[in-house]
């Protein structure tokens, strides 16, 4: 009988799989990548102040594939945002185009991480040709000085 009960609990305990991750929903989507357009000298923002428009925006994959953007203005506050590129994994190349003067080239590398029950994007690779850039350390928004 001994025996016995040891043997179910064998299996009762050989049929139970653990799973550590089972109740935990942890999930962060990549960041989102906005870019503001402003003058190298003035810092003023260049679709503000209609030195560019934003029917004049294009951007495009390495491929030369259209890449969906959305142009948010709000409170003299214009931005181009790219809110797809981030879920695009291993290195990538944009090209934002805002005719006739402005173009540059942005390269992307992303890296989906799986760690303690949880699933998060990492940069590696972020790179702006063409023109210095910064990122603002509270809206995350990268300005683009243009010349």
């Amino acid at each position: 009988m001994r025996k016995f009960r040891l043997l179910i609990v064998f299996f009762a305990v050989l049929g139970c799989k653990i799973n550590e991750c089972e109740d935990i929903a942890c999930f962060t989507p990549p960041p989102n990548f906005a870019f503001e357009l402003v003058d190298k000298t003035t810092g003023e923002n260049l679709f503000t102040n209609e030195t560019l428009k934003s029917s004049d925006i294009e951007v495009v994959n390495e491929n030369n594939e259209k890449i969906t953007f959305k142009f948010i203005s709000e409170n003299n506050i214009n931005i181009i945002d790219l809110p797809e590129i981030g879920w695009n994994l291993d290195l990538h190349t944009y090209t934002i185009t805002v005719e006739p003067t402005v173009e540059f080239h942005l390269e992307l590398e992303m890296e989906e991480k799986h760690e303690n029950c949880c699933t998060f994007f990492k940069v590696i690779t972020f790179n702006i040709s063409n023109y210095t850039y910064e990122q603002s350390s509270t809206t995350d928004i990268y300005s683009i000085k243009i010349d």
